[in-house]
C-alpha cells in the first residue's frame, strides 16, 4: 500500500482558511469586473444604483486638485420581456448571493448622492469605472449672498451644494464657486439652480428663487 499523508485538525484549518481566502479573491475580481467570470465579455457601460455618496474630485487643497473623488454604487441590469416588450431594470448579484458593488470614480466638482440611478463607464487605460461630468446642481446661496454683475465682470459668490431626497432639499456638506450673469445680486441663503459651462469647469447661476 503506498504511502501517504495524514492531515490532522490543524492542517484541515489552514486549508480551510486557503479555500476562504480564495474565495474572496474570486469575488472581489467579480466585482471589480462588473461581469461573471468566464463569460468572456469586459462590459465597459452599465447602469448602477448609488450605494455610498460619490464625492467630488478634491479641490479643497490646491496639492489634491487631480484627485478624483470616489464612492460605490451596485450593478444593475436591463431585462426587455420577449412577449410585452416592456423594458425594466432588476439588480445583479454575485454567485454568493451577495450585490455586485464596483468603486466608481467622479472627476467632477459635484457629489452624486446616494440612491442615484446613474450610468458609469470603464475608462479604457485605468480599467476604472467613472461617473460621468455632472452638468446641473441645485445649491443655496452662502452667507454672503451672490453679487450681480458689473460690465463684463460676473458676479461672485459662494454655494452649497444640495439634492432632493424624499421631496426634501438636502445639503451634501460640498461648497462650489459660482458666477451671476445677470445685474441683480442675490440674497444669502436662497435657492438657485447652477449649471457648468461647456468650455471649463466654472459652474454659473441659471435660475433663482424669484419669491
Amino acid at each position: 500500500m503506498p504511502k501517504g499523508y495524514l492531515i490532522d485538525l490543524a492542517g484541515i484549518k489552514r486549508l480551510r482558511e486557503d479555500h476562504e481566502m480564495l474565495l474572496k479573491r474570486v469575488i472581489n475580481l467579480e466585482q471589480k469586473r462588473g461581469d461573471k467570470v468566464g463569460d468572456g465579455v469586459r462590459r465597459n457601460e452599465e447602469f448602477a444604483k448609488v450605494k455610498t455618496l460619490i464625492a467630488p474630485r478634491d479641490i479643497a487643497n490646491p496639492a489634491l486638485n487631480k484627485t478624483l473623488g470616489t464612492g460605490k454604487a451596485e450593478l444593475y441590469k436591463i431585462i426587455q420581456d420577449a412577449t410585452t416588450l416592456t423594458v425594466t431594470f432588476e439588480q445583479m448579484y454575485n454567485t454568493d448571493g451577495s450585490a455586485i458593488e464596483v468603486d466608481v470614480y467622479n472627476t467632477s466638482l459635484v457629489p452624486v448622492p446616494v440612491d442615484a440611478y446613474v450610468r458609469i463607464t470603464r475608462n479604457f487605460r485605468s480599467g476604472l469605472w467613472m461617473i460621468g461630468a455632472v452638468q446641473t446642481a441645485i445649491a443655496a446661496v452662502g452667507s454672503y449672498g451672490i453679487t450681480g454683475r458689473s460690465g463684463t465682470t460676473a458676479g461672485t459668490g459662494e454655494a452649497r451644494i444640495h439634492y432632493i431626497n424624499g421631496g426634501v432639499l438636502t445639503d451634501t456638506g460640498e461648497t462650489l464657486e459660482v458666477y451671476n450673469l445677470s445685474a441683480s445680486a442675490i440674497d444669502a441663503d436662497s435657492y438657485i439652480t447652477i449649471k457648468r459651462v461647456s468650455l471649463d469647469e466654472d459652474w454659473i447661476v441659471d435660475a433663482e428663487d424669484c419669491g
